[in-house]
């Protein structure tokens, strides 16, 4: 988690030297992050724990004293399930509220935060992406450190209908009045409202000088995803990208009990190995599925395979490969 915490935050710390980011926001946006990869952070956690652990306990040949005083793989599988299961529902209980509850607000401030763009930081000679491509900005470079922007280039997408493109000669931010946002001075400047659809007509609008507001035609907050929909929603969905979002959300509980069962396979050794010998062999495993889940998932969103199986397909397959890990044991033991 810290790991992860850490890589976030470099991340972000890019779009607040950039000016895309407020200061403040990034705290709530790595909790908020971390929150959301809990889910798959839990179960490889617990999956690795095990593998580890009963590969200590194989090293050291306490497994065969265990098995000698007559103690039964299925002992040991009802003392893995006790806290894999207590695993299991948190993980459930993450991926089907916590995670869209924690996507929605994720998708909220970092619009919001792009509403309220520093002008004065952007740098010369990039392009800033934001609003999930809907917007794009440029400047050819400024006159001085923090001073105005020189050969501005805005493009807005407002809807499928219209293409808003702004060339200026120059901008600059004025100072807060109070009253409203961060407000834009340009001079020299042309509009290009470019039509999209059949039945609209392009227009040319040119000033010496004009003052915008940045965030004035934005009203409204995106559209969230499949991934910020509560389950709730999902339930009733027939879109293709909601059921494969669905499936996931239920797939991640059963995927951490059925890891757990293969992580007790995958944990015996050879005598004398140390219990870090089968740990590349179970990263393997888990990436084999999670690769497979994927790839379900992306299929069912475009339509290549059913919703049933769909991702079902992979837990089925991973289910089949606990029986059958679990049953080498059984057999190891006799």
């Amino acid at each position: 988690m810290a790991l992860f915490a850490s890589y976030g935050a470099a991340d972000l710390m890019g779009d607040v030297a950039n000016g895309l980011l407020a200061t403040n926001s990034i705290a709530t946006m790595i909790g908020l992050r971390l929150l959301i990869a809990l889910e798959v952070l839990m179960p490889v956690a617990l999956y690795l724990s095990i593998v580890l652990s009963f590969g200590a306990l194989y090293a050291n040949s306490e497994f065969t004293v265990m098995w000698a005083l007559c103690v039964t793989p299925w002992r040991v599988l009802r003392a893995v399930l006790v806290p894999a299961g207590a695993c299991a529902l948190l993980v459930a209980f993450l991926s089907l509220a916590v995670r869209p509850w924690a996507y929605e607000h994720l998708h909220t401030l970092a619009y919001r935060s792009t509403l309220s763009l520093n002008t004065d930081a952007l740098r010369g000679g990039t392009f800033y992406v934001i609003h999930g491509g809907n917007r794009v900005i440029h400047v050819e470079g400024r006159m001085r450190a923090e001073g105005p922007a020189r050969h501005v280039f805005v493009m807005d997408k407002k809807d499928d209908r219209s293409l808003r493109v702004v060339s200026a000669e120059t901008g600059y931010a004025l100072p807060p009045n109070g009253k409203s946002g961060t407000l834009v001075r340009l001079e020299q400047t042309h509009v290009y409202e470019i039509a999209l659809a059949p039945d609209a007509s392009d227009r040319i609008l040119s000033s010496t000088v004009d003052t915008v507001d940045p965030t004035a035609h934005e009203t409204e907050d995106p559209q969230l995803n499949a991934a910020a929909t509560p389950t709730l929603a999902l339930l009733r969905s027939k879109n293709l990208a909601d059921i494969s979002e669905l499936q996931w959300r239920f797939s991640t509980g059963i995927s951490t009990l059925l890891l757990s069962i293969i992580a007790i396979a995958l944990s015996g050794g050879r005598p004398r190995q140390t219990r870090y010998g089968r740990v590349g062999l179970a990263m393997v495993v888990y990436f084999t599925y999670y690769f497979l889940v994927t790839a379900m998932r992306t299929w069912l969103q475009h339509g290549q395979i059913g919703a049933f199986p769909g991702v079902w397909l992979a837990v089925l397959l991973l289910a089949l490969g606990a029986a059958f890990s679990f049953s080498r044991v059984i057999r190891g033991r006799r």
